[in-house]
């Protein structure tokens, strides 16, 4: 046995009792944890850590190694945190704008006995799950009538979560107003965007102005308050029982078919499913989209969509998001994943999913 050969048999003893010690380390973690949750402590304490390294260091008798070991208890300490946050975030499920909000009908349908943690907009739900003040985060992602939700593809291609989940929400939107409101009163109509849009044929018959307002459930709560029978807005009909409103007409939308997929973000991936999507940016050649389309054609996956979107902060570039059939459990989504990064500038996995309808 030469050198190396016994010096990396002492590391593996060395590990093997740092890993026993790891666990034991955590067990009293959790201890900490539950009674920093009891008397409402932050789970960041520096004073404590700083007293912790101070103390702890003065047991290292090789001076040389000071430093380094400053440096690995400052990381263990780290480590401690994020392990403490976890735990704290497990079964909290984020969503954006208030209750009524279709975001939050979905959240309550599908995870009815965790905690629910509402955000302003999009972009808060996705640092919510990142910085793991929540486990999950419910997202519009796509409607019938109005496509794909910009701002939530921006948010995937740029933070470190998956899709874990995918959900249909059949949608039906209604136009609500205070007590004493008719339709022929109503002259200004609030609510998200996109539920103004599904409803434009409707609106277009009332000649009412429009105002977008961050999602559906804001909107009524803005009406309830102002009690201005000029004043509607379009949402759920939970909304109507949630803000003393009144239904003035349902089913407003144009399409009756009207229907968000929304879709379940974490930080963890899943490889099983029967469908996977990612976001990709090409490279500036001729022919590069082609070649990354008939990259996924040459290895037997069926492509759902492909959808383009600009890149934020880089005029006139843009990336793709892209659907396909299989899971990476799966050879040739494996093999066509890596064929296609030959020919891109970057590709990023979304997730592997199920699809799942209302009533699953």
């Amino acid at each position: 046995m030469n050198q190396i050969e016994k010096a990396r048999l002492e590391i593996d003893s060395v590990d093997k009792e740092i890993a026993r010690l790891y666990e034991k380390r955590l067990d009293a973690v959790k201890e900490v944890l539950e009674y920093k949750k009891a008397n409402a402590l932050p789970i960041l304490d520096a004073g404590r850590e700083d007293a912790i390294i101070e103390k702890n260091q003065k047991y290292i008798q090789n001076k040389e190694y000071i430093d380094s070991y400053i440096d690995f208890m400052k990381k263990v300490m780290s480590n401690s945190r994020d392990f403490q946050q976890t735990l704290l975030s497990s079964d909290v499920v984020a969503y954006a704008g208030v209750k009524g909000a279709f975001s939050q009908i979905v959240a309550s349908r599908m995870f009815p006995a965790e905690k629910k943690l509402n955000y302003t907009n999009f972009e808060d739900v996705f640092k919510a799950v990142v910085n793991k003040d929540a486990q999950y985060g419910i997202i519009p992602f796509e409607n019938t009538n109005s496509g794909l939700v910009g701002e939530v593809l921006d948010a995937l291609l740029e933070y470190p979560v998956y899709i874990q989940q995918v959900v249909d929400q059949r949608v039906e939107q209604c136009l609500l107003g205070v007590e004493n409101a008719t339709l022929k009163d109503v002259e200004w109509v609030y609510s998200k965007d996109q539920a103004l849009a599904q409803s434009k044929v409707f609106l277009k018959g009332l000649n009412v102005q429009t105002v977008a307002y961050p999602n559906t459930a804001m909107a009524a709560q803005y009406v309830a308050s102002q009690n201005d029978v000029r004043k509607a807005a379009i949402g759920a009909k939970e909304n109507a029982d949630l803000y003393g409103l009144k239904i003035l007409a349902e089913n407003i939308e144009e399409n009756i078919s009207n229907t968000t997929r929304f879709i379940v973000i974490g930080l963890e991936p899943h490889t099983q499913g029967n469908r996977f999507s990612v976001c990709l940016i090409v490279k500036h050649q001729s022919g590069a989209l082609a070649r990354i389309i008939e990259t996924i054609a040459q290895h037997g996956l069926n492509m759902q969509s492909i959808q383009s979107r600009p890149i934020k902060n880089r005029p006139f570039e843009y990336f793709f998001f892209i659907e396909m059939d299989g899971n990476l459990e799966m050879k040739n989504t494996r093999e066509c994943l890596k064929d296609i990064k030959k020919v891109t500038q970057s590709v990023k996995y979304l997730g592997t999913y199920s699809l799942k309808g209302k009533d699953d």
